[in-house]
Parts: structure tokens; sequence; C-alpha cells
């Protein structure tokens, strides 16, 4: 009988098992179908944006066939290299971040700083920096407790100080050539990040070097430009900003990581090829693609009328003014109340109560509708404050406010990723509060709170309601000159362009001003993305 009821129980702990184990099988299939089915969708979505876009059905089978053997083979070919050898896919990752990373910022500093008046960029970005220098140069010869809080203290006030002056100042800096304003907000930088990469690297004497010759060159490429009757100003920003990071990237591969050196050349592998099919193109007379994603889109303004001719340039700039502004205005203060909450707010008493109060109203403040802080920043910027309609930094302010607790919830959530052990051991070393803060649990949280941002700018870049409310323009024919000039951006104008009569605005421009919206999300989601990998590694 025993034996009998032992079997019994093995028998139905089998059947359990077993039971278990299918049910684990159909979970990780339904998971497997589920990301399947999303990856599906969306691939047939841009597929079908894509489509609209670039109208491939119009280049005929000698321009892919072109375009295949001057890049898609080579490239293909390189990737396959790169792949088996670790030097050269490190060194082939450094190479196209340098690359179009230098593209990047040389693209948007250029664009930002034309449209806003690189005098008065460069006013503002001198007054920024002066008193952080100070502040920054005091520390060396005097360790103070307060000198992390004084940096973003100094830039405010440095910025207050340059409004105050403005009307003094800017007549004497409007005397100087233009090209010398981007050789400040450029050029300068620049050789001082690189004259402190080779410092760290080498000695403090070779990056003094670095920053001279980055500044010489500067200057020769400037000389050379106006003595053959060019504007300097562009070719200052491009040597600065683009020629000297590729550079440096290229030499110092090849110099200390010789086994990898070839890897430098990818990205040239798809530049020469795009390049060369391009000039074989135009030499052979083959038909290429008819799309809508062409210069005229870029660099034109609108035009309603005819959809070969509509361009979308002041509203991209509008956009990157709009989110860059948005950004600095939400990231500080974001992350400054996520610091307090987590590291210096009393868990007890009425501040306690008073701080959990706080944590449970920013918490629904993330899933408030969109269009509600479009109400908000009304009142806040247009009837109270008495703003203008539709300016920069109405929409910037009303978007900050948007992102705002996504910024500080994900934020707190990093702080208290990091253990409470490196805190105790930093404390433990005789650290003070604000030391542990900046050189232990900030360093360890700066991924998560990248990640938090990068959530909260891909959900405000694509938003339109908040700004319809606000009175932003649908439409505009010049990007805007300042923080209280009128603009607009990408989402308005493709909401506005969807209801064209025209059905090549709806079916050809649309697309492609979707194509260059999700592509400038990608440049910002993806410099965040370095910047976190980078944080991880070293930390």
């Amino acid at each position: 009988m025993a034996t009998e009821d032992n079997t019994s129980d093995r028998l139905r702990q089998t059947s359990g098992l077993r039971l278990e184990h299918l049910k684990g099988q159909l979970f990780e299939a339904g998971l497997v179908v589920a990301t399947l089915l999303g990856i599906v969708s969306l691939l047939v979505l841009f597929g079908y944006i894509a489509f609209d876009a670039f109208r491939p059905l119009t280049a005929s089978a000698q321009w892919y066939l072109l375009y295949f053997g001057t890049l898609v083979t080579p490239t293909a070919a390189f990737t396959l290299y790169a792949r088996r050898r670790p030097a050269v896919r490190a060194a082939n990752t450094k190479a196209f971040a340098a690359v179009f990373g230098g593209l990047v910022v040389t693209c948007v500093s250029y664009v930002v700083a034309d449209a806003l008046s690189p005098y008065d960029v460069f006013i503002n970005f001198l007054f920024a920096a002066i008193l952080p220098i100070l502040v920054a140069a005091y520390a060396r010869t005097n360790d103070s407790k307060y000198t992390g809080p004084a940096i973003p203290v100094a830039i405010l006030g440095g910025l207050a100080l340059a409004s105050v002056l403005y009307e003094t100042i800017r007549p004497i800096v409007g005397i100087l050539a233009e090209w010398i304003a981007y050789f400040g907000i450029v050029t300068l930088p620049v050789a001082a990040v690189l004259g402190l990469v080779v410092s760290r690297r080498f000695s403090p004497r070779r990056g003094a070097y670095a920053a001279a010759t980055v500044t010489v060159s500067t200057l020769g490429v400037a000389g050379g430009a106006i003595a053959t009757g060019i504007d300097p100003s562009f070719w200052v920003v491009l040597f600065s900003a683009f020629v000297v990071p590729v550079a440096y990237v290229i030499g110092d591969t090849i110099v200390t990581r010789p086994e990898g050196r070839i890897g430098v050349l990818g990205p040239f592998v798809i530049v020469g090829g795009i390049l060369l099919g391009a000039l074989l193109e135009r030499q052979l007379g083959i038909q290429g693609l008819e799309g809508y994603l062409t210069p005229t889109l870029l660099l034109t303004s609108w035009n309603g009328l005819d959809a070969g001719q509509a361009g979308v340039y002041p509203q991209i700039v509008g956009s990157i003014i709009v989110v860059g502004v948005m950004a600095l205005m939400a990231f500080p203060v974001g992350v400054g109340a996520a610091v307090y909450l987590e590291e210096y707010a009393a868990e007890t008493g009425w501040s306690g109560r008073l701080a959990t109060l706080l944590e449970v109203n920013i918490s629904n403040l993330a899933g408030v509708p969109s269009v509600v802080y479009g109400i908000l920043g009304l009142a806040l910027f247009r009837n109270t404050l008495g703003f203008g309609t539709g300016i920069v930094v109405s929409a910037a302010g009303t978007l900050g406010l948007l992102i705002l607790p996504i910024v500080v919830v994900s934020a707190q959530e990093a702080l208290r990723s990091v253990p409470d052990s490196l805190r105790q051991a930093s404390y433990g070393m005789g650290a003070s509060r604000w030391q542990t803060l900046r050189n232990v649990v900030l360093p360890e949280a700066v991924p998560g709170i990248l990640t938090g941002t990068i959530l909260a700018l891909a959900r405000a870049i694509g938003e339109t309601a908040p700004l319809v409310v606000i009175a932003v323009a649908t439409t505009t024919y010049s990007p805007p000159t300042g923080l209280f000039s009128s603009a607009t951006v990408l989402p308005l104008q493709i909401y506005a362009a969807h209801s064209n009569f025209d059905a090549a605005f709806r079916h050809g421009v649309v697309p492609a001003a979707a194509v260059v919206l999700l592509t400038l999300m990608l440049l910002m989601n993806t410099t965040a993305i370095v910047i976190r990998n980078r944080y991880e590694r070293d930390h």
C-alpha cells in the first residue's frame, strides 16, 4: 500500500513538473511572438514611411547595381573583416563616432549660432564660462565643500550679468568679424577639451601644445579663407569641430593601437562609396531616386503650393533650439530635485512627510496628458509672465514642464540603485556628503539618469498638442533669431502639411519630414547613449 502511495506521489510530482515546464515554454514562446510582432509592426511602419519618402521604384536597375558595387559590397566586406578582429572593430567604432559625431556637432553649432546671431551666442558663452573658470581656479588652491554647487550658480550668474550688460557689450563685440565669434564659440572650447584630454593621458605640457596647435591651425584656416576671398566662418567651425577630433582619433589609433589601425577606414569606406556612386551616377546619366528627402527639403523654407520646393529648414532649426533649451531647463532642475529628495530630504517629521507628498505628486504628474501641460504653459508664460505668443522660451518651457517629472523619477531610481555600501565607504574615508555625492553617487547614477533623459526627450520631441495650445505657429519661413522670437517645430509642420490639398504633400513631403524628425531623435538618443556607455565603462 505504501509503495502504491509513493508511486502516485512521484507521478503527481512528475506531472506537476512537466506542467510547470510546459507553462514556462508557452510563456517564453508568447514573449518571442510578442517581440517579433512588435518588431515587424515597426518595420512595416518605417518601411511605409521610407517608401513614400525615398520612392525606390523611381530608380533604375542600373542605379541599384551601381550603389551595390560602390557602397554595399565594400561596406559589407569591411564590416565582416572588422567583426572578426576586436582591435579593428574598436578602432572602427571610435572612427565612426568621431566622423559622424563631428559632422553633427559642426552642423548644429553653425546652424544654431547663425540663427541666433553668433555675436549674441559668443557674449552669453563668454560670461557663462568666465565665472565657473574663476571658481574652478579658486578650488585648485582652496579645497572648499561649496565649490561644486558654486559652479552652476556661477553659470547662472554669468548669464544674468550678460543680460544686464548686453546693451553695452553688443556694439563693441559687433565690431569684430563674424568668424571671430565662431572662433570663440567653437574653437576655444575644442582646444580646451583636447588640451585637457592630452594632459590627462600624457602631461600638462603636451596638453598645452595640443591646445596651442588647434588654436594656431584654426587661425591659419581662417587666414587662408580670407586670402582667397571666402567667408571663413563655416570653415572655422568645420575645422574645429570636425577635422580636429577626427585627426586626433585617427592619429591616436595609428600610434597607440597599430593592430587596429585599419579600422579607422570604416566611415571613409561609406562616405567614399556614396561620393563615388554619386559621381558615376552623374557621369553615366543613370536614373536615380526621385524622392522628397532632398537638399531642397533640408535647406529651404516652406512652400505650401509646390511639393518639390517645400523645405523645412526653419522647422529643423526651431526643433533643435527648442529641444536644446528645454533640456537645459529641465535637466538641471530635475536632477537637482531628485538629488534633494534622495540624498538630503529627511525621512521623518514634517520634512519627511513633505518629501513623501512631493514624490507622490511628481510620480502622478508623469502621467498627466500633454495637452494639460499646454494649458499650464499658456497660463504661466502667456497670462502670468506676459511672454509673446508662440516664442521659443514659451515652447521650451512648456515642454520642459512636460518632461520634468519623468527626469525627476528616472533620476531618483538611478540614485536609489547606487548601493549604500559605496556611500558608507566614502563617509568612512572622511568624505563629506557633497564629496560623496559628486565622486561616488552621481558617477554611478549617470547611466540611469541619461536613460531617463533619453525617454523624456523622445516623448517631447514629437509633441504637438501643448504647442498648439500655447499658439505656436504651424508654419514659419525663417528660423528663430532668439529666445523671444517666433518659432515652430517639425512635428507641427508635419501636422499642418498632412491636411494639404495636394496629395504630393501628404504622401511625399510628410513622410520625408517624418524621416528627418526620426533622424533628429535618433541623433539625440545616440549622443546620450554614447555618454551613458562611456560612464558605464569608466565606472
